[in-house]
């Protein structure tokens, strides 16, 4: 995410023609869901999770030789399929590991996700402060992380009936339908602030390679630390009390960001939305699983599919508003997410 500017930049492509990039890594993770389901009843979690993510990183290596919008469009979809088959198995594999332990887990696990993404995010800031390029640096972190993989995936459980169930798509229907909703505006809005930061502060806040992708580091850095923080915050406000400050500190992120264009502002914008997204996607993936008169693989798929949309709608949205009125006004459908939480959070109730 934090050196999609280098790649726009080397194939000369305009922000519709990169939510097109994003569009499809989105697409290709949310048809990837039955298959998540398939290959976890078939082999068990641990190898289709770790040959899921070895593809993904796979693709990021490949990435950075590109010759063309269309063969990063194909890679794209290979990272999309690895990201897809890891992603709502590993979030059932969570809330298995509550039920088993009795403990709540996914705040502080989804918190592990957002240190990846500073790791990752960190690595690339430094990277292109010393000038090495994508061609160096993509194939160096896949490597790296590559290791990470092998080493952590053999730890995981073996298949449970809550990871097979849960890997598919299901409707949102009554009790399901408001936590779903806000699922999608929630994970458009994460979405957007990974996929658009470093590109809007490399363009309208006119900030440097390294300064642009200092914009996911901000954003996975203030989401990491407040997840480790989000269950306890969730207690203690309620489900309802939780979203609408989750909401109104993105939007007031968000309105930062644009209304400044300027990096110093947009950085700290971009690490309020990360403040903002960080404990109301683990709490609504609780909610989902643990809705009343719905099984757990079905309020679990509801959301999931709920916020794969979000997630995919981002990237043409924001990229193709973006080539007519430009991008800083393009992400005010993020503000728009964002408002939408706050409003619509507090119907939750005060349910833990």
């Amino acid at each position: 995410m934090a050196r999609l500017p280098a790649l726009k930049h080397r194939l000369a492509l305009d922000s519709g023609k990169l939510g097109i990039v994003i569009f499809t890594v989105t697409a290709v993770a949310t048809l990837a869901l039955p298959v998540s389901g398939w290959l976890s009843a078939r082999f068990g979690s641990r190898e289709p999770i770790g040959g899921a993510l070895l593809l993904a990183l796979a693709a990021l290596a490949t990435a950075a030789f590109a010759p063309s919008l269309g063969a990063l469009v194909a890679v794209a979809a290979v990272m999309g399929a690895g990201l897809g088959v890891s992603d709502v198995a590993l979030n059932a594999h969570g809330i298995e590991l509550e039920r088993r332990t009795g403990r709540i887990l996914l705040s502080p696990l989804h918190a592990a996700w957002s240190f990846g993404l500073l790791a990752g995010s960190a690595l690339t800031a430094i990277a292109a402060a010393a000038g090495v390029g994508v061609r160096v640096q993509m194939p160096a972190s896949a490597a790296l992380f590559a290791l990470v993989v092998a080493l952590a995936a053999p730890r995981l459980l073996p298949g449970t009936a809550s990871e097979v169930e849960s890997a598919r798509f299901a409707l949102p229907r009554g009790a399901l339908a408001l936590p779903a909703a806000l699922m999608f505006c929630a994970l458009f809005i994460e979405f957007a602030a990974m996929n658009w930061s470093a590109v809007f502060l490399n363009g309208p806040a006119h900030a440097s390679s390294a300064v642009s992708a200092g914009a996911v580091v901000a954003y996975a850095a203030a989401m990491g630390v407040a997840r480790l923080a989000g269950d306890k915050l969730m207690l203690r406000w309620g489900i309802g009390g939780l979203a609408q400050r989750s909401g109104a500190l993105s939007f007031a992120g968000v309105l930062l960001a644009v209304a400044t264009r300027s990096p110093v502002p947009a950085l700290a914008g971009f690490a309020l939305v990360g403040v903002g997204c960080a404990a109301i996607v683990p709490a609504l993936f609780r909610v989902g699983g643990t809705a009343a008169g719905v099984s757990q693989g079905a309020g679990i798929a509801a959301v999931a599919t709920a916020g794969y949309l979000g997630g995919l709608l981002n990237g043409p949205a924001i990229g193709f508003l973006a080539g007519a009125v430009g991008l800083s006004a393009a992400l005010g459908l993020v503000a728009v997410a964002a408002a939408v939480i706050t409003v619509f959070g507090p119907k939750l109730g005060s349910r833990a």
